[in-house]
């Protein structure tokens, strides 16, 4: 198989530059006649307004409002990742005033001092006030404000057994909501009666506006007790520590911002999805516009696997759960595609397992009806966008993309594959893939069998959770996708290679 890595890197680079905020920003966030006007909405710009902003993806859009704004912006507070300065310049502005934190994707102490801050400034606004919140992926990590007596690091430890034991985004969003001071509408009532505009970029399959970042700006409708059920469905609630039971039981977070909903109290905020999946506009109170996505990312890289020759499909942009169940159905997907190389008869075949995929992965049956059609005799290219998740039992370093890959790899090696060379693609948009240093990684059909080569097991690399120690080891490290910070959160990007041996 000659160097796969190169042209699915390429293809992935695509997808993120489609998805740049800035470009999102300039499309839609305009300043005409004293108003600011936000896909065709207008604010009425009474005096200079204010921004606050966290997540992966603020720092291009905080730069473009800024210029968008100019003398109507009066200050502002954006709280980034650590070490995103080690790829951007940072921004020479006497208004706006950028502070990192959330150190390898966890909350910290610098992310919780820049969360007071935000805190201190909204607080202060008034209804003639108008403050612009910027959110993107990420956010959840570089706003944490415990509900006293809560301390950060307690949450945290809980937030990681959660993670550890296989809980989704939905489900750790929803025990932060409840024990943070600005998730869950928290931000939004603090800002209470300012006029508040948030300008969302979506990280989660489905764009939920109630669970993007944990929810600053929109109201909490999970009921009392929900966050309990999930730690006891982990069973973990018998061993949180006594401040986090005190909060959860006492129920209050929850029981004002239902009240609050009641009293239509947060129709002061307005919530625009920049960048997500489809409109939602399933919350009262929510006004949404859609403008970029991980579809746009997803159809980005098909695009530019077109361009490099590959015939390309969309499977679906809302792959979700546990990545080992992700990686058979991809292996699978590849053998069943790969065997139609050989014999094009077995296209039934594969049309019922691809039938039943597309159930599984969320995705539409017109993709069967495009890949069975394509000419086998030349590359087909698979693209998928999601957040699957991992569950860890292992003690080593990695992420749910590297995880992806490499187990990918091993079940494309346990089906035997012999009539295509199959490369799969596994990376985060964001640049960073769990506390590593590489957005993902790139696996092969023929990886198992160069690993043992080098003296290199990757089945228990796999089992101890240690993708990343793998990578690092196998083939110089050259499998390993490292960007940097890419300024960007829509989510992961898979790619499917499948090349026919007879060319």
């Amino acid at each position: 198989m000659s160097n796969p890595v190169q042209p699915l890197k390429e293809i992935f680079l695509k997808s993120v530059e489609a998805v740049q905020p800035q470009r999102l920003i300039r499309n839609q966030v305009k300043v005409t006649d004293r108003h600011l006007v936000v896909k065709g909405d207008a604010y009425e710009l009474r005096k200079p307004c204010y921004l606050v902003g966290f997540g992966k993806a603020v720092l291009g859009m905080a730069t473009e409002i800024e210029a968008v704004l100019r003398d109507d912006l009066q200050r502002g507070v954006v709280v980034v990742p650590s070490g995103i300065f080690e790829n951007y310049r940072k921004p020479c502005s006497s208004k706006l005033q950028y502070m990192e934190g959330g150190e390898n994707n966890l909350p910290d102490l610098n992310a919780q001092e820049g969360a007071a801050v935000i805190k201190e400034l909204v607080e202060k606004l008034t209804e003639e006030d108008l403050l612009i919140v910027l959110i993107s992926g990420g956010g959840s990590a570089l706003l944490p404000l415990p509900v006293p007596p809560i301390k950060l690091e307690e949450k945290l430890d809980v937030v990681k057994a959660m993670a550890r034991r296989g809980a989704s985004i939905r489900e750790l969003n929803c025990l932060r909501k409840q024990i943070s001071l600005l998730k869950g509408g928290g931000l939004a009532e603090v800002a209470y009666p300012c006029r508040t505009i948030s300008l969302v970029l979506s990280d989660i399959v489905g764009d939920p506006l109630d669970f993007i970042a944990s929810a600053p700006t929109v109201p909490n409708r999970d009921p009392p007790g929900s966050a309990i059920q999930v730690l006891k469905k982990y069973c973990l609630y018998e061993a949180i520590p006594d401040s986090l039971r005190r909060v959860l039981e006492d129920g209050s977070q929850v029981s004002r911002n239902m009240e609050l909903v009641v009293n239509e109290e947060y129709r002061h905020v307005r919530n625009y999805i920049i960048g997500s999946n489809y409109l939602n506009l399933k919350l009262v109170f929510i006004r949404c516009v859609v403008a970029g996505n991980n579809t746009i990312a997803a159809e980005a890289a098909k695009e530019e696997a077109i361009n490099r020759g590959f015939q390309s499909v969309i499977v679906s942009t809302e792959i979700d759960g546990d990545v080992n169940r992700i990686s058979k159905i991809y292996a699978r997907m590849a053998c069943n595609l790969a065997a139609v190389i050989t014999d094009p008869g077995r296209r039934d075949k594969a049309r019922v397992f691809l039938e039943g995929a597309a159930s599984e992965l969320r995705a539409g049956k017109r993709f069967v009806a495009e890949v069975l059609d394509m000419d086998y005799s030349r590359p087909l290219c698979l693209i998928f966008a999601g957040e699957p998740t991992v569950v860890v039992s292992g003690s080593g370093k990695g992420g749910r993309n590297q995880q992806l890959a490499l187990a990918f790899s091993v079940e494309v090696n346990n089906l035997g594959i012999k009539s295509a060379d199959i490369s799969f693609l596994s990376c985060g948009t964001d640049g960073m893939d769990g506390p590593t240093d590489a957005a993902g990684a790139v696996g092969t059909s023929d990886l198992v069998g160069k690993a043992l080569a080098e003296n290199i097991n990757p089945v228990g690399y796999l089992s101890n959770n240690d993708s990343y120690g793998f990578y690092e080891k196998y083939n110089g490290g050259r499998n390993l996708i490292r960007i940097g910070h890419t300024g960007t959160n829509v989510m992961d990007i898979h790619v499917m290679i499948i090349t026919p041996k007879t060319q």
